[in-house]
């Protein structure tokens, strides 16, 4: 057994300054560098799965709301839509192409949320859905709406839900690509579109 002198006994005790070497930093960047390639594939696919079950549930949803809509009033959206419009698009970017595009998207919210299909911004004006009788507006029917997961807008091909119209009418988001396979008149979905047939 070592014994210490008493200068030694009354040394502050002093931690060793030493580093890590250059051998050592490398192998720790090593092993950070191979968790993280093994872990980001699995945390991104978990992402894209998260987005595409929220689009899944917000199409679902919205069918939902607009079947309410169209129960409580008699009337179908496309019937209300504003002069020139034959799509209703949510909030986010609406496509461009088959699907309608900022001049020929109806708002959406207007006709969910404040009954102003015809966008003419007066409350109970002409064109807006029933506010007294049996078949009234009841709403708003949601709080909200958002745009898809991919920060591109929900859409409806709404003239389709006119009088005896047969083509099928959809609540479609473009996808991850943002871009829509699927055509406004087609009997099912395509590509990596997710939505809904209302009819």
């Amino acid at each position: 057994m070592t014994t210490l002198t008493r200068a030694q006994r009354n040394r502050p005790f002093i931690l060793s300054t030493r580093g890590f070497t250059l051998v050592e930093v490398i192998v720790i960047l090593a092993v950070v560098s191979i968790l993280v390639a093994i872990v980001t594939p699995t945390v991104l696919k978990y992402i894209t799965e998260a987005q595409q079950s929220r689009a899944e549930e917000d199409v679902r949803a919205l069918s939902v709301v607009i079947n309410d809509l169209i129960k409580d009033t008699g009337q179908f959206p496309g019937a209300k839509l504003a002069t020139g419009k034959t799509f209703l698009c949510g909030p986010g970017t609406p496509s461009t192409g088959d699907w309608g595009d900022a001049t020929t998207c109806g708002d959406l919210t207007l006709h969910l949320i404040s009954n102003d299909p015809n966008q003419d911004a007066s409350p109970n004006g002409t064109g807006d859905y029933r506010t007294t009788g049996r078949r009234k507006y009841k709403g708003p029917y949601v709080q909200v709406l958002n745009e898809d997961p991919w920060g591109n807008a929900y859409q409806i091909n709404a003239i389709s839900l006119v009088g005896g119209d047969t083509t099928p009418t959809w609540i479609i988001s473009a996808g991850p690509d943002g871009a829509f396979q699927t055509t406004p008149t087609a009997a099912a979905l395509s590509g990596d579109d997710l939505g809904v047939r209302l009819k």
